[in-house]
């Protein structure tokens, strides 16, 4: 039923998927690629909440509220791939007759939720060190692939840092032999 309406499309990286403080009109569940999820920091500065991959679903708060609602974050694809696109006005009509689906969905979210709360301790316990090591550790994992095609500048933003940080601790962890640049 959810496949009726859907339409494989590309993403492309710093494509935009959804605005923050604005309905969505499609829910994507990524193929290939990795998507940012970004909580507003200031006027012009988003910081990362977290990541979907090829597990997840881009639109998650559409499992648990109504059609037409703002959402509070803006999703950016980081690294380009696939996605299956679905309009939301579909989706919501009908997931209520999927019950499996919706169940399935609904763990999904719990694990958004845990993976969102996470994120959030590490950044205020951890170092950059540590925050960019789990993070270039969780963007593997969504994309199943060791190479991550993605800058220096846009790391520091996810972050939160800056981009200079960012080069220091990629240029250790390069000479540390922990990763390739």
């Amino acid at each position: 039923l959810l496949l009726q309406s859907a339409e494989k499309v590309a993403i492309r990286p710093r494509q935009v998927l959804h605005h923050w403080r604005l309905p969505m009109d499609y829910v994507y569940f990524i193929e290939r690629g990795l998507v940012s999820v970004s909580a507003r920091v200031d006027d012009d500065e988003f910081v990362e909440a977290w990541l979907v991959g090829s597990e997840g679903l881009v639109g998650s708060p559409l499992v648990l509220a109504e059609e037409g609602q703002p959402t509070p974050h803006r999703r950016i694809v980081q690294i380009g791939g696939e996605a299956v696109r679905i309009p939301a006005r579909e989706f919501m009509a009908v997931l209520p007759t999927l019950p499996f689906t919706r169940r399935l969905l609904q763990r999904y979210v719990q694990s958004v939720l845990f993976q969102a709360s996470q994120f959030g301790a590490c950044n205020a316990a951890h170092s950059v060190r540590e925050r960019l090591i789990r993070w270039l550790l969780v963007a593997r994992d969504c994309i199943e692939c060791d190479d991550l095609p993605i800058t220096h500048e846009v790391l520091s933003q996810l972050l939160g840092v800056r981009r200079a940080t960012v080069t220091q601790v990629v240029e250790a962890l390069h000479r540390e032999g922990l990763i390739r640049t």
